[in-house]
């Protein structure tokens, strides 16, 4: 049995119950009491079930559920999967907001497993290409050059994006000999001239910073190119920032995303969340799956 505040002006006008009647109900629930209208010769009451829960408009108007505490007292009766079901007709700004409600190391964990495409959208639309290779260590940098994809021509068009010091430098680890006066064309010519094994080996023995921004200038020109990056890489700029910096970069993903994401939610937050729902969708869905948890309600 469970006690929610029921219309009893509805049940006194549909019906033609009066009030003494409905206070004799202490303990009974509606299906209880109705029928034993009915038995009573309350002819109305005899169509009591064909009549309320088959119409949403009824159910909505006995049930009171434009009370969000209505609604979540019917919800606490829900299993999690059902829960789980009932949230895809909540509103979208329903469902991002709820995400707050989920562990962010838990929250963490679901965007590491998005599909690739997904998670540069996160990312990429929160860190540019240079703020996020900052946070980038050497190691994936060099992965990134290593991938099949990164063509030779690219890297070596990406020299000519490059500032003095880092040719340089380039020039110096690559000859031995300072080069004050060097271009990026020398560089080029150079790094061109290496076979594949020597110009792979000579790449990775440039500086950090120098094959940063040798990234930057490919990414700039090919942003398709961030998607050689690893999983890991693009989570270490989200992994440093706070939950609700982290949560900010989640919004640009689609419903159906943190529909997915809510699965998550602790299962005495998930009723909560779900008592959102618009009153006419939900009288809509207890009409169609929950007339025996309405049966009940007690009066």
């Amino acid at each position: 049995m469970l006690a929610i505040d029921v219309n009893y002006a509805y049940l006194k006008k549909a019906f033609g119950i009066d009030t003494k009647r409905l206070n004799s109900a202490f303990l009974s629930t509606i299906d209880e009491f109705m029928e034993e209208e009915a038995v009573q010769g309350n002819t109305q009451a005899a169509n009591f079930e064909r009549d309320v829960f088959s119409d949403p408009d009824s159910i909505l108007e006995l049930y009171q559920l434009t009370s969000p505490k209505n609604r979540f007292l019917l919800l606490k009766q829900m299993k999690p999967a059902q829960l789980q079901e009932i949230m895809q007709y909540l509103e979208p700004e329903v469902l991002y907001n709820a995400l707050r409600y989920i562990n962010q190391d838990k929250l963490m964990k679901i965007v590491s497993e998005l599909p690739k495409e997904k998670l540069a959208t996160v990312v990429f639309n929160s860190f540019s290409a240079e703020k996020f290779l900052k946070v980038t260590n050497e190691k994936e940098i060099n992965k990134f050059f290593q991938s099949p994809k990164i063509e030779k021509t690219k890297i070596l068009n990406s020299v000519a994006t490059l500032e003095q010091d880092k040719l340089q430098s380039m020039m110096e680890i690559m000859t031995g000999e300072p080069c004050k006066h060097c271009d990026s064309r020398e560089v080029q010519e150079k790094l061109a001239a290496l076979d594949d094994r020597k110009f792979q080996k000579t790449l990775l023995s440039f500086t950090p910073e120098t094959k940063s921004a040798m990234v930057l200038g490919m990414v700039e020109e090919n942003p398709e190119y961030l998607m050689e990056f690893s999983t890991e890489a693009m989570m270490k700029p989200l992994s440093q920032l706070e939950k609700p910096e982290f949560l900010k970069t989640l919004s640009v993903l689609e419903p159906q995303d943190h529909l997915e994401m809510l699965s998550a939610l602790p299962k005495d937050v998930m009723p909560m969340v779900v008592s959102q729902i618009d009153p006419e969708v939900f009288a809509q869905i207890l009409s169609k799956n929950f007339q025996e948890l309405l049966k009940q309600v007690a009066l």
